[in-house]
């Protein structure tokens, strides 16, 4: 590019700048003392045309999708490995809270296993279709009430 294209081109720009900066000062009623007093008219809104609506967004699952025996299997699934072979467990005796964090799900299984009355214990998110299991504890013990609300709030999870 020769220098007189570039004082043209550098000109230009400077004069659409400073038109542009110019029009955002100019005077409005307000500031010249016009029409003080004077309520100012409301701004008009646009509705959509057909034209300007976006496609439905497709709803996607929640994690309230999950029923208590699904939870329950997940729970058991996740777990029977850390029992000893003889492991039953009593998936009508679940119990199933809804956390204040995330994984939304406390799942409390009974289970039986070498004499004990034992439980598996998870936190499971995610949806029906992609669980995910963040906690996955087998024990011989029932867990403290105590204990158990703790958990619902997202406290004490071995991270500190």
């Amino acid at each position: 590019m020769t220098s007189a294209r570039k004082a043209r081109s550098l000109a230009a720009a400077l004069a659409l700048l400073a038109g542009v900066t110019l029009a955002g000062c100019a005077a409005s009623p307000e500031s010249t003392g016009e029409g003080a007093g004077q309520t100012p008219a409301p701004e008009q809104t646009s509705t959509p045309t057909p034209a300007q609506t976006t496609a439905p967004v497709e709803p996607t699952e929640s994690p309230a999708a999950f029923t208590e025996s699904e939870l329950a299997q997940i729970c058991i699934d996740a777990t029977t490995s850390a029992f000893d072979p003889d492991v039953e467990f009593d998936a009508s005796g679940v119990r199933v809270e809804q956390r204040t964090v995330t994984p939304e799900w406390l799942v409390l299984v009974p289970a039986l296993t070498l004499g004990y009355s034992g439980e598996a214990q998870c936190t499971i998110g995610g949806s029906p279709t992609d669980p995910e299991v963040d906690m996955a504890a087998a024990s011989i013990e029932r867990l403290p009430e105590e204990q158990i609300q703790r958990l619902i709030r997202g406290e004490n999870e071995g991270t500190g």
